[in-house]
């Protein structure tokens, strides 16, 4: 009954903060650009153009929805955003689709529209609250995975301190970002490896496969890296063992578990060139392109910025601007607080915790999991450089979620020496 109240309170209160931002955690003028943001535009011309014609008119892809020719893709995705709301049906002049990505999620939100029916503004509003609580149940399950496995007070300590941490919440609503994908493999694998000791991989294979293909259905090879490692740390966490032969069957099976959704949804992909194309190849060649573009160091600062283009080629300019930003809201503090602060008490907890000989399987998986943000902003370079309204975000896949838990278990460590 405990842990019951406990799961209900807590995705209460994650739910309440992501979708209305109810305690005012979240910068005021971060949560309304959240809430408009220009890749939510794509999925809601995607939804005006499965509702002028099919779902999978203009191969299923999100994009930007034209009324006119004059628009700018920014401009033109916001008329589309105020016309969905305010359900003007205009005809179509032009639709840009985007190619990048599957866009599974905006499919699903088509077929929940055309057999529903509903006013567009309450489509919207349940999507959002959708992606809040699928947000909220995922982060309350590490909590209680958290309780069942340091205590109670280890995760009231981590609730308190990922809540303050804003960035995991500002795009939890998002039609687009989906943010709750990234945790889902790692939050359920903390669960399988606790239920099955004896590692029972054919399940493990099986189960995982379909999480990633519901990844990358979602939100396609966005942030791939970050995703890869971070769904690998309960396996790394749980079967750790120092031989060769570890390796080489962590390898092996997570080889499995990705490369059979990879194919699928690249398949599919292709498929959805095909019907707006009308050949494959070209599906190819933008995938090849893409990729190429995301990782490019094609990019320059300017003005106050312009000092980083001297670290650019050793990849410091962009673990500088990712280690300084604020975790925390200087609304509520009136200070920035970087995330080099977070990560260095990290460091400092995981010191006093070896020392201790406690928890030294978590530490090592905590300091592992950094390679997770750290591959993205070194592999992905261009990316970060562009998408910083976004891109913080990957920190806490899972890296600082289990910063935090070291925070957590160094301090109720504390209090109870003292007490």
């Amino acid at each position: 009954m405990k842990e019951k109240f406990i799961f209900l309170l807590f995705t209460a209160v994650f739910f309440l903060n992501t979708q209305f931002n109810l305690f005012q955690l979240i910068p005021h003028d971060k949560f309304e650009y959240s809430r408009l943001e220009e890749s939510e535009t794509l999925v809601i011309g995607k939804l005006i153009d499965s509702q002028h014609g099919s779902i999978f008119d203009d191969g299923g892809f999100t994009g930007t929805f034209y009324y006119d020719k004059i628009s700018g893709r920014s401009a033109g995705g916001k008329k589309a955003y105020e016309n969905y709301l305010t359900n003007v049906s205009s005809p179509k002049f032009y639709y840009d689709p985007y190619k990048s990505q599957i866009g599974g999620q905006a499919i699903l939100y088509s077929i929940f529209d055309k057999i529903f029916g509903l006013d567009n503004k309450t489509n919207l509003l349940i999507f959002r609250m959708l992606n809040s609580l699928a947000l909220s149940i995922l982060l309350t399950f590490f909590l209680i995975w958290v309780k069942r496995k340091f205590g109670l007070a280890a995760a009231a300590v981590s609730f308190v301190l990922l809540l303050l941490n804003y960035w995991i919440f500002l795009y939890g609503k998002s039609t687009w970002w989906c943010s709750w994908v990234y945790f889902m493999p790692f939050i359920y694998g903390l669960f399988f490896f606790e239920k099955y000791r004896s590692a029972e991989y054919r399940k493990y294979i099986i189960r995982f496969s379909f999480l990633f293909f519901v990844k990358f259905w979602f939100t396609g090879f966005e942030f791939i890296t970050v995703f890869l490692i971070c769904s690998a740390m309960p396996y790394l966490y749980y079967t750790f063992e120092s031989k060769a032969s570890f390796y080489f069957h962590l390898i092996k099976r997570h080889f499995i578990i990705t490369a059979i959704p990879l194919l699928l949804s690249v398949a599919f992909q292709l498929f959805q060139f095909k019907l707006l194309t009308g050949n494959f190849k070209e599906g190819l060649n933008h995938l090849a392109e893409a990729y190429l573009r995301r990782s490019s160091g094609d990019y320059s600062y300017e003005k106050e910025f312009a000092y980083l283009n001297t670290f650019k080629s050793y990849h410091l300019d962009i673990i500088i601007r990712y280690m300084g930003n604020s975790f925390i809201s200087e609304d509520l503090t009136q200070i920035k607080i970087p995330f080099a602060v977070l990560i260095s008490a990290g460091i400092i907890c995981s010191i006093l915790l070896y020392r201790k000989n406690r928890e030294r399987r978590l530490i090592g998986a905590t300091w592992f999991s950094a390679l997770a943000p750290l591959s993205w902003f070194i592999l992905f370079e261009e990316h970060a450089h562009i998408h910083k309204h976004i891109d913080f975000f990957i920190w806490y896949c899972p890296f600082l979620i289990l910063v935090i838990l070291l925070i957590s278990l160094t301090s109720t460590s504390f209090f109870k020496t003292i007490k």
